[in-house]
């Protein structure tokens, strides 16, 4: 087995929306971000493994012009343009470009954290680091 050391300013565990949200916006404020997701696809339970379809604000066509903005917002205008026809396998890959198109963002999928450091307590306790096992 090898192991690997990663130094980064942020790690973010979870590959789902939020966590490639919070991945993208964090590399885009120029800190170098992990970002670390357990399966071999990224979205979560948005993912084609999952498919629970993001609807957001529109609520499926019931607020008809209600719109996402910021990352999430780009992540379904990109989705609009290239899948027309909704394929959960096209927005699988509209989520990975996205996470790999920042140059700040080491991806580790098929990783499983088990383990995390903390120091301080109370209010002032901050992980230091996290040991993770990729399959």
């Amino acid at each position: 087995m090898r192991n690997e050391t990663i130094n980064a300013d942020i790690t973010v565990i979870g590959g789902g929306l939020a966590g490639i949200c919070a991945a993208i916006a964090a590399a885009r404020l120029g800190q170098k971000v992990s970002l670390v997701h357990n399966r071999s696809v990224l979205g979560g339970n948005s993912s084609s493994e999952v498919r629970v379809w993001v609807c957001g604000a529109t609520a499926h066509g019931t607020n008809r012009y209600a719109r996402e903005t910021g990352i999430m917002g780009e992540l379904f205008v990109e989705n609009q343009y290239r899948n027309k026809e909704g394929n959960p396998y096209i927005w699988d890959l509209v989520l990975l470009e996205a996470v790999r198109a920042e140059a700040n963002i080491s991806l580790f999928m098929n990783t499983d954290v088990h383990e995390a450091e903390a120091d301080g307590d109370g209010e002032t306790r901050s992980i230091k680091s996290v040991t993770g096992w990729m399959m």
